[in-house]
């Protein structure tokens, strides 16, 4: 039983970090949308998101381009995701198992969207300089916050699994 109550509660704080990252993606496309700026803890949360290797300089601007930014990353991670699901569900044939498989492979897909987001030139000119915007990094950060927490929701059900096999023979 009590396994159970933590697997509840632990797919519970999943949905809340997923919700939370969907949150913050309303927040800019409504911000963006009405002209005005978001909160003083969107920037904080985009600042501490970016890489302790690759320190670059992000802007604290509600503007287009850092919407274009978190929509690319956005479609491209749902995108990823739904062909995802389609080859497991195509070598399995159970939509169980490509719905585990699929929440496993969440944490690859969204960092590598995060890194197609953050490194190409999205539609600027070879010439100019590349600005990195902290809400696009504050969307991009949290969801793959939240693809950490499914990947460990995964990896802890298959061992549980397993353990409930190797007891029941």
């Amino acid at each position: 039983m009590g396994y159970y109550l933590f697997y509840l509660f632990f797919a519970f704080i999943i949905c809340l970090a997923y919700g939370f990252s969907f949150y913050l993606y309303l927040l800019l496309e409504l911000s963006v949308k009405q002209k005005k700026e978001v909160p003083d803890w969107f920037y904080r949360i985009g600042q501490s998101m970016q890489d302790r290797i690759h320190r670059v300089k992000l802007e604290n601007r509600t503007n287009y381009d850092a919407l274009k930014q978190s929509r690319f990353f956005l479609r491209g991670m749902l995108l990823l995701t739904l062909f995802t699901y389609l080859f497991f569900h195509a070598k399995s044939h159970a939509i169980s198992s490509a719905l585990f498989n699929c929440g496993r492979a969440q944490f690859v897909i969204c960092l590598v969207m995060s890194e197609l987001t953050h490194y190409w030139n999205l539609g600027s000119s070879p010439k100019k300089k590349r600005i990195y915007y902290s809400p696009s990094f504050a969307v991009s950060g949290c969801f793959i916050i939240s693809s950490v927490l499914l990947l460990l929701f995964a990896v802890s059900m298959e061992q549980l699994s397993i353990i409930f096999i190797f007891f029941t023979q």
